[in-house]
This record gives structure tokens, sequence and C-alpha cells, in this order.
């Protein structure tokens, strides 16, 4: 079967000097380090994690955010694409929606494939213990927050519940916009690559076959979605109400079952995304922050100071075990991740007992 397509085969990836993701406020590309953690071992615990309580008291959100990030809602100079341009490419979207709507049962062999490449990121995680995302991991993991984040929430439900998995209706019910007809009355799932419904081709992209965009208008297309104005103030923020989407691990190839990215993330009643990337190489932790677009399902989101990455995915993709992404370095790079479901014991106690 065909897999997706590799960087190496993508348009514009030999263009030389593409900002790399680094460390002190960018995504970090993943290397031989700590491993992702997973469900705890027999045996194992972490100093801090048993006294009564740990794992179920909310998270003192005054003791975990450093401070506004106001570059992740800052256009980068590189996107200039404008608003007639945008709805011209969903216009040439939506027409195709049809087409890839129950996806997954059409073409199981696709599914199956990022399925594998899932179990086997799953099984490394199921092999080490951490506490990522625990309640006690936040304090020595301290960030600058970006103007939308779903940490204003953590004094309302345990740490555990961050972990958990949506369904796509209740993702549509979420919202406070009205679905539009035929484009939220069934899921789509956005598979990327050669063999999928999003290919890259002669430095253009079409979706089911169709060209929707130049390469380079597609990734501004992406950060332009996933750039979102702040909030008006720190009140509005703290009001905002928030839905996990859950917790994964981030590969960025099949050989890369031992990633040192996770990523946990949520969503807004209007669509906004919030989240956190951990890198485990760095120990350092970065905000997440994007859209859902209404108007095609697609998800878009920005990680920490970087004004060059840009991750897109799809909402119901967020929603299964392995959700296929398309990662751009600015207009010139792109490459396919695989952001891998994972599940928490402790998280799942910690989510099921009161307060």
């Amino acid at each position: 079967m065909d897999k997706p397509v590799r960087p190496e085969t993508l348009p514009g990836n030999s263009r030389p000097n593409i900002e790399r993701p680094v460390t002190g406020g960018n995504v970090e590309r993943p290397g031989i380090g700590n491993l992702p953690g997973g469900t705890q071992r027999p045996g194992v615990t972490r100093p801090g994690n048993t006294r009564p309580g740990a794992t179920t008291r909310p998270i003192d959100v005054g003791s975990v955010n450093l401070g506004l990030n106001n570059k992740i809602s800052a256009r980068p100079n590189w996107v200039s694409i404008n608003s007639n341009r945008m709805i011209s490419i969903n216009n040439r979207w939506q027409t195709q929606i049809a087409g890839i709507q129950n996806w997954p049962t059409r073409y199981p062999a696709r599914i199956n494939y990022w399925h594998h490449w899932g179990d086997g990121v799953r099984y490394h995680w199921g092999h080490h213990y951490h506490n990522w995302f625990g309640r006690d991991w936040w304090y020595s993991h301290h960030h600058h927050w970006c103007g939308w984040h779903y940490g204003y929430w953590f004094n309302r439900y345990p740490w555990g519940y961050w972990w958990s998995t949506p369904s796509y209706a209740s993702c549509v019910n979420w919202f406070t916009w009205t679905a539009t007809p035929g484009v939220w009355a069934q899921p789509i799932y956005y598979d990327y690559g050669q063999g999928g419904n999003v290919v890259y081709q002669d430095n253009s992209v079409y979706i089911n076959g169709q060209q929707v965009a130049s390469a380079d208008e597609f990734a501004q297309s992406a950060m332009e979605l996933a750039t979102v104005p702040p909030p008006e103030n720190e009140e509005v923020a703290a009001a905002a109400e928030w839905m996990p989407l859950g917790t994964f691990a981030v590969s960025s190839d099949e050989k890369d079952v031992e990633p040192t990215r996770t990523i946990q993330l949520a969503v807004n009643k209007d669509g906004v995304i919030s989240g956190t990337l951990y890198n485990s190489q760095s120990d350092q932790a970065y905000s997440v922050q994007g859209q859902v677009d209404k108007q095609t399902q697609r998800v878009a989101f920005r990680v920490g100071d970087s004004d060059k990455v840009v991750v897109e995915t799809g909402l119901y993709n967020l929603t299964q075990d392995e959700a296929p992404a398309l990662v751009h370095y600015g207009a010139d790079h792109v490459e396919n991740w695989l952001l891998v479901r994972l599940q928490n014991s402790e998280a799942e106690e910690a989510a099921a007992t009161p307060e």
C-alpha cells in the first residue's frame, strides 16, 4: 500500500536555511534521550506522588504560569495570504469534503498503517514510567502561557481529566457555532501523503484529487488559522471553558518509536486549541495555541515562540487513537508526523476520583 510521503519527496525540501526547531521556545527535533513515559510498572514510585490526595488535588495555576507568551499570537512575516485567498482555498476544499467522508471505512489499509505505527510507540510507552502532566510534574515545568490556555481550568478538575478522550459527537455539540451542513454532519479523517486524501504534487496541494492551493499558500493558510488573536484580558481567558482532547506522543516517522516529545491538547467552545508540548530531551515545556476551522474541520496550532512551525491535523483525527498530522516549517518544508494517543492508568484513576 502507499505510505505517507516522507520529507525528502515533498516540494521545496532542498531549500537552504530552513529554520529548524531548537530549544529556547521552539520545538526540538527528536533525539536520543529520555523516553516518553507511560503506565506505571509494579513497584515503581516517584517522590511526592504517593501523598494522600496527590493524584486528585487541583493544580495551583499561579505556580505554573511564568507570564504571557505574546509571540504565539503574532502573525509571522512570511505569511502574506489575504482573506479572499483564504476563502478561495476553503471553497475549493469544501467541494471535496463529501468525497473524503467515511475514509476509515473505505480505506482500512491506510488506517491499519497508522495504527501499526502507533502500536510501536505505545509498546515502548508501556515499558517506561514518567509522571508527565501529572499534578506534581507541572510545578517543575513552569513556562510562559499563551493568551488562551486550558490551564485556567486546572483548579476545576484533577490532572487526570486532561487525559480524557472525547467523542466526535461531543466535540460537535461542544462548540457554540452552528454546525455547517455538509461539513459537520460526518467526521472527516485527514490522511496525509501518497495514498491519503491530502497529497503534495508538483508544488501544489490536492485534497481528494482536487488542487486547492500551492504548497506555499497551503502552509500560509495553516499558519493564518493557527495564529489566534489573544483574549481582551485575563478575566476573559479565565472564563473560557475547555474540553480535553487527550495526551499524545509525537512521532516523526515509523522508526521514531521512542519519541522525546509529548503533547496534551484541549479545545474551548469557540474552537480555540490550547495545550502543552513537553520535550523530555531538553526537559522543557512549551505552550500550544491554535484553532479549529469550522468550514473544513481542519485544526492548526503553533508551539512556543516559533514563528515557523505550524502543525495541522483534523478535529476527528484528535478523537482517535492515531492522528496523522502535517507539519510546516515555514513555507518551504513539510513533514508527516503521527500523534499517538497515550493511556495512563493513574490519570484515569485521578479523573474518576471526586475532589
